[in-house]
């Protein structure tokens, strides 16, 4: 016990609690550090919201594309159709993506094609035409090697059309052809049995000789398909040529780029590059453009273990063409 009367060590006396606190014997009051922590936390938030959307937009304005990466406006996207035309899907997918990207304001469609499917055709078609309704961006036809019959079909739908001179276009027909097998299966002694429901059924098989009756019914579905491109291509080029003009040039026959402009089938003869400009110029963009391309989908480990690649699909395509296929083919 220390002793009354010998002094305090200042360093073991307690802090004076305030007179209030002290009468009433409650402890000591700390100062709250409830304010800083909820500042920091709100200061984190602000942090991490910056950076993801700082990141959304960066995926938003390149996923998927490749090209010049800027958050302008002055965007030319660019879809391709390579090829033959057998499936619309990617196609479509394409032009609706860009119709909904605020960035893309205008779009060219790059046509390497000698045509394909009909379905195909006619649904890229019209995928174009509703976007050009729809989005207001204009859509410019650029004209590779070759865009003829299918691939020209598509074209019709875009605003304008720009092939180079040499381009080989054209090609408004409709063609179905197939293996008639008949002899060889003698041949090898093999006779092949059919059974159908009714008189047109086996109507094109490659196994037995085609009859009168058959073949006209047949040429009567080739007229028909014929008849919708001829009024496709008018349709689509309202204005500028007129149904009966492209009936009288509508005989399967293939243009170059120069013939096609003198015809009225394109606008402008140019390169991609062109293409681009008049694009851009139709979408009021002033300077270069950027422009972007999807990227191509490259085949992974997944697609390999399950057999899903472009050779096997390719093979595919070749076995099936024993059956006979109405196409707007070159």
């Amino acid at each position: 016990m220390s002793d009354p009367g010998s002094p305090i060590d200042p360093l073991q006396a307690p802090a004076a609690a305030p007179a209030g606190q002290e009468a009433a014997g409650l402890p000591p009051r700390h100062k709250s550090r409830a304010g800083a922590f909820f500042l920091g936390a709100f200061s984190g938030c602000l942090v991490v919201f910056a950076l993801a959307f700082l990141v959304g937009v960066v995926v938003a304005v390149s996923s998927g594309d490749s090209g010049e990466l800027q958050l302008s406006t002055n965007r030319v996207a660019v879809v391709p159709i390579e090829g033959e035309i057998l499936d619309a899907r990617d196609t479509i997918d394409s032009l609706h993506r860009y119709a909904d990207n605020s960035l893309v304001r205008a779009i060219v469609v790059r046509i390497d094609s000698p045509g394909g499917a009909i379905a195909p055709s006619q649904e890229i078609y019209e995928a174009i035409r509703k976007v050009r309704q729809e989005s207001g961006k204009p859509i410019v036809a650029s004209l590779d090697s070759v865009a003829a019959s299918g691939g020209f079909y598509i074209a019709a739908a875009c605003d304008r059309i720009v092939a180079n001179p040499g381009t080989i276009t054209g090609s408004i027909g409709v063609i179905m052809q197939w293996m008639e097998m008949k002899d060889l299966l003698a041949w090898a002694k093999l006779k092949p049995e059919t059974i159908t429901s009714g008189a047109m059924k086996a109507a094109g098989s490659p196994y037995q000789q085609l009859t009168d009756a058959e073949r006209q019914y047949l040429q009567g579905i080739v007229a028909e398909l014929h008849g919708q491109f001829v009024r496709a291509v008018a349709e689509g080029r309202k204005g500028k040529i007129s149904e009966a003009e492209v009936a009288r040039i509508a005989d399967g026959r293939v243009f170059t780029g120069e013939q096609a402009l003198s015809l009225k089938l394109v606008d402008n003869i140019g390169n991609f590059d062109d293409a681009v400009k008049l694009a851009a110029d139709l979408a009021g963009i002033h300077g270069k453009p950027a422009v972007i391309y999807r990227r191509k989908h490259k085949n992974g480990l997944l697609d390999l273990l399950s057999g899903s690649n472009d050779s096997e699909a390719a093979i595919q395509r070749i076995l099936s063409r024993q059956a006979p296929r109405f196409l707007y083919r070159w």
